[in-house]
């Protein structure tokens, strides 16, 4: 019985580095490191149109403080869906520095979702909950 449930253990790790793996070989964008509420992250930048449609679907787990940053042009309300979305993720709505506003988008299994902010950003930060 325990080599069983060792096995399990061990097959449930190895799944969860192999597909941070070919997350990270996905995301073939820039990282840089940011600080956010006193929060470091370290954040893949979605700053063309094909990464930001992208964005983390598909993605089953990421660690603590990663994360993806979308970077726009110019502030504007910009909507964010769940669509591949396997994961909770927090998303941080920010206008040059300053936070504007946290939303919570939830995994595609509890329904689907769209999100739109009250304020202008022109930034939005996805990190896991």
């Amino acid at each position: 019985m325990k080599l069983k449930l060792l096995l399990i253990v061990l097959i449930v790790l190895l799944s969860g580095f192999f597909f941070w793996f070919t997350a990270a070989l996905r995301f073939r964008l820039k990282e840089r490191k940011i600080n956010v509420s006193g929060r470091q992250l370290t954040v893949w930048v979605a700053d063309t149109q094909e990464a930001r449609l992208k964005g983390l679907q598909n993605i089953i787990w990421l660690p603590k403080n990663r994360g993806m940053l979308f970077a726009f042009n110019t502030p504007d309300q910009y909507c964010f869906w769940n669509k591949n979305t396997l994961i909770p993720l927090k998303l941080i709505f920010m206008r040059g520095e300053k936070v504007t506003e946290e939303l919570e988008l939830r995994p595609i299994w509890k329904g689907q979702q769209t999100i739109c902010p009250n304020y202008d950003a022109d930034c939005v930060i996805e990190v896991s909950r």
